[in-house]
């Protein structure tokens, strides 16, 4: 989910970009039960590196995780960053997760992973990008994370219900939404944002689960102002504009048959 953003990132920050638990390079000793065993880890590992406070950046179920961190643990984190997530499990989402779940346990693999990017992408970026999905089917076949591994991170998330904890977050806190976000629609972020004090949200136009993946010039100068800001009472954050980013699709649009 990072790779296309984290070289932009580390020229203004030094990246720490873990897998959860049994996931990617991870190993495990023991199955996580919930998302606060994972919160744990974020936290045994700053611990290991002897960082103090951090700033925290999630997208969807590593909001999620993010958020366990900063309600159970608030003097670890300086900023929060909380991407296309939600704070608690709502029937859409229970729906949405047993949906994959169904998906992950009766499709074949492929059918599997082009499934869920079908479900995380808005319709602008595909077709505009018509070759994405058998790209990202072909690169996931060597890359491929297990089904029992996946299938662990999703019971992790419906044992798991964060809005169930006291759910009091005082980090200074950026949302960000994309506007056709199937997976974890922009509601919930809405929610988040009048449950945390002070919070901003910001939403991105014709995008959906993933603006690091369809519109990072959009979403990557928002998180890089909000982490450097000092002073949100005289710095605003600005919003990108539907018809700014519909410029730039096009451009890039016209541009891809000549690369």
């Amino acid at each position: 989910m990072w790779d296309g953003v984290a070289a932009e990132l580390s020229e203004s920050f030094s990246l720490i970009m873990p897998d959860n638990r049994g996931m990617g390079r991870s190993v495990t000793k023991r199955p996580p039960r919930t998302l606060s065993d994972l919160a744990v880890d974020l936290l045994e590992l700053l611990d290991a590196l002897q960082l103090e406070r951090c700033h925290v950046l999630g997208i969807s179920l590593g909001g999620m995780i993010a958020q366990y961190l900063a309600v159970q643990h608030p003097s670890r984190i300086d900023k929060l960053v909380l991407v296309s997530t939600a704070h608690h499990f709502a029937p859409y989402l229970r729906a949405m997760g047993q949906l994959i779940g169904h998906a992950l346990r009766y499709f074949p693999r492929d059918v599997f992973d082009g499934t869920v990017e079908v479900l995380g992408s808005s319709p602008r970026f595909i077709d505009t990008n018509p070759h994405w999905i058998p790209e990202k089917i072909c690169t996931a076949r060597t890359e491929r994370v297990s089904r029992g591994a996946v299938a662990r991170q999703l019971m992790c998330l419906a044992a798991s219900e964060v809005a169930h904890i006291e759910y009091r977050i005082k980090s200074p806190t950026l949302i960000m939404i994309g506007e056709q976000d199937a997976l974890i629609p922009g509601c919930y972020g809405r929610e988040i944002e009048r449950d945390i004090p002070g919070s901003e949200l910001v939403e991105i136009p014709n995008c959906g689960h993933n603006p690091f993946i369809e519109q990072p010039e959009a979403a990557l100068p928002i998180i890089t102002q909000f982490l450097n800001r000092r002073d949100p009472q005289t710095t605003k954050l600005k919003p990108p504009s539907a018809t700014s980013l519909s410029s730039q699709n096009e451009s890039l649009a016209a541009e891809q048959p000549a690369v």
